[in-house]
């Protein structure tokens, strides 16, 4: 018994050398997919044993992958592979929308002759980052102003954003009161996060020029210079389009209102006087 066990051991073993069945290359194309979008796996396979191989089936697991078989199911049957042969077959998949970018390794079993074997490929889903830069809310209404700019930092891209770090650079333009430096972090997809710096612009309509260092979920590095333009006057122009209350205005203002109270205070004392004139002569 123990002689038959060992001899068909033996015989498995010899089968399994004659007959070995490996990926000898693998393309993906293109070779960096964005989420929702196609690809076409081309996988080539290489015969490295010494007999003809037949039935060879090659299955694709999906199942915990964010990938969708397109047109075409994940298995492919190979009749044969001759001994020192190859043979190339195709994929195509799509990406799930919602795929997060990064490298997934996607399992291939290879079956045949009673054997089995599982090996694996790579596929890059890389999405476009994409950093808006917009002007919220500004204190600055005219130049030589002190105020606050609030700036927002917009996701629109397919990836996240990381270790977002924001300069303002100096400029003759304006003045930084602020910190000109600030680290936002994380902006996720289709969010965004509001700073704010204090400036006093120095001429009109001046160009706030910013420097965007982050990261995208794959950790490749990105630095953009992105500027905004606030919307500052002089103090004429502010003056016409009455942002701001002109010198004059505002001391014929101070001065109706010094009337009016001397006005209130002159009736009151008449009023007195005329009701202490009436009690002293009715007392006569």
């Amino acid at each position: 018994m123990k002689k038959l066990l060992l001899l068909l051991i033996i015989l498995f073993l010899i089968n399994l050398v004659d007959a070995q069945i490996a990926i000898k290359s693998f393309e993906a194309n293109p070779e960096k997919i964005l989420p929702g979008n196609k690809v076409q796996l081309i996988i080539t396979l290489e015969n490295l044993g010494d007999k003809d191989i037949e039935d060879v089936l090659v299955k694709l697991d999906l199942s915990q992958l964010p990938f969708a078989p397109l047109q075409s199911s994940t298995e492919k049957l190979i009749d044969k592979i001759d001994e020192d042969d190859q043979v190339t077959i195709y994929f195509n998949l799509i990406s799930l929308a919602n795929a997060e970018s990064q490298i997934y390794k996607i399992p291939i079993k290879i079956s045949y002759d009673n054997i089995s074997k599982v090996s694996f490929i790579s596929l890059d889903v890389s999405a476009v980052a994409n950093l808006d830069l917009i002007l919220g809310v500004s204190e600055v209404v005219k130049v030589n102003d002190n105020g606050k700019v609030t700036l927002k930092f917009i996701n629109n891209g397919l990836t996240q954003i990381r270790f977002l770090k924001v300069t303002l650079k100096e400029s003759p333009a304006y003045e930084i009161l602020s910190t000109n430096s600030l680290y936002i972090g994380e902006v996720d997809i289709d969010d965004f996060e509001t700073e704010e710096f204090t400036i006093i612009p120095r001429i009109k309509n001046p160009q706030l020029t910013f420097e965007l260092n982050y990261r995208d979920a794959n950790n490749n590095e990105f630095t953009e210079t992105k500027a905004v333009t606030l919307n500052v006057y002089t103090e004429e122009e502010a003056k016409q389009l009455g942002l701001v209350q002109s010198s004059f205005t505002g001391l014929w203002l101070i001065l109706i209102i010094v009337i009016g109270f001397g006005i209130i205070i002159y009736r009151k004392v008449k009023r007195k006087k005329h009701v202490s004139w009436l009690f002293f002569n009715g007392c006569k």
